[in-house]
């Protein structure tokens, strides 16, 4: 069982310092699978302590969502209706959290289907994300044992990756993005791996706990026709309910030219889904130091300390590069088990497991 106080803890990080609830506003929390109902009444508590005038709690499970896929017709697929968009906003800020107990529930649901509903709800997900929100992955049965850790084992990592000093973290991030913030040209170098970008006056966000819990990355997006080479995306990863050991891309001015992976008919699917998902939109480096290993759950290891991410599709309009799709998909690469280099500008920043420029040593 959950220790009470980490819930408490974490219920009062997300309300006063993610979202920040203030007297008045009105509140959405989503609870996708029952098992994240102890952290929704601790999140509930506190949003009405800290005065908001309206809390909703809506709870939603993929068993429904495959019964929805299974026998939608494409009216169905694709219904909206304009108190849907009202109802959406609103809302002042959102909380989700997610507690699967079992990730490979959809596995097998038709792609297609998925994609069209998928691309059907991206204006309610557009509204919703323009609002405070945070993201949560509440720890289960099912998660741990996608992670292969017990269930206690697991619920400590995940709660002691998301109760960190956010704010001290911030600082940290501030000066890194500061340093990133001058360099126009990445390269990386590593296994099966050499990639080169731009990221020249792109703009650079922290990530110290706002949007994400766990979180800890500070991210851009890289010019959408910059990215050409090829890289191998060594953290497996489960997305869509489909597992992944690895991913390689082949790209050329920025667009995903051939694709490689242990799933590779999941993997053509998703690249297929619109014009924006063979392109990225996202370039990020992960700093949380508490997450150390893969747990085939991007939320986490997409903040995985010494490694970055590249997010396949959708870009975030904070850091933007015009890339619009209903993907985003994070992939991970490690550096230390790719043996990576950095090369910032033409000048090696990281080599054999450590940042060997000194502007970037606060990184070790």
């Amino acid at each position: 069982m959950v220790d009470k106080n980490k819930l408490v803890k974490l219920a009062k990080i997300m309300t006063n310092y993610s979202v920040t609830v203030k007297p008045g506003e009105k509140v959405l929390i989503r609870g996708y699978g029952f098992d994240s109902y102890p952290l929704v009444k601790e999140v509930y508590r506190e949003c009405m302590k800290a005065g908001a005038a309206a809390v909703d709690v809506r709870f939603s499970h993929d068993e429904i969502a495959r019964i929805f896929f299974e026998e939608a017709n494409d009216k169905q697929l694709v219904h909206l209706t304009a108190l849907d968009k009202k109802s959406a906003n609103s809302y002042d800020a959102m909380i989700q959290i997610v507690a699967d107990s079992n990730p490979y529930e959809l596995k097998g649901v038709d792609m297609k289907k998925m994609q069209v509903a998928q691309k059907a709800r991206k204006p309610l997900s557009d509204i919703l994300h323009k609002k405070k929100w945070v993201l949560f992955y509440y720890p289960t049965a099912a998660s741990a044992a996608l992670a292969k850790k017990s269930l206690d084992e697991w619920e400590d990592f995940v709660f002691d990756s998301c109760i960190l000093d956010w704010k001290k973290e911030e600082k940290m991030q501030k000066k890194f993005v500061t340093l990133m913030s001058k360099v126009k040209h990445v390269r990386i170098t590593g296994k099966e791996t050499d990639l080169e970008l731009s990221i020249d006056k792109q703009k650079w966000r922290t990530c110290c706990g706002k949007c994400n819990l766990p979180d800890g990355e500070i991210f851009t997006s890289p010019v959408k026709t910059s990215v050409d080479g090829v890289i191998r995306y060594n953290v497996p990863t489960n997305y869509q309910s489909h597992d992944f050991n690895w991913v390689k891309l082949t790209l050329k001015n920025g667009k995903v030219v051939k694709e490689e992976s242990d799933n590779q008919e999941a993997l053509t699917k998703i690249l297929d889904t619109d014009k924006g998902s063979r392109f990225y939109g996202e370039f990020a480096f992960g700093l949380n130091n508490a997450v150390k290993e893969g747990t085939r759950q991007i939320l986490f290891d997409e903040k995985m300390g010494k490694s970055l991410h590249m997010a396949l599709g959708k870009c975030y309009e904070d850091a933007p590069n015009g890339n619009d799709s209903s993907v985003h998909w994070d992939l991970i690469f490690n550096f230390k088990w790719a043996g990576a280099e950095l090369y910032f500008d033409g000048k090696k920043v990281y080599s054999k497991n450590k940042w060997t420029d000194k502007k970037f040593g606060f990184l070790n």
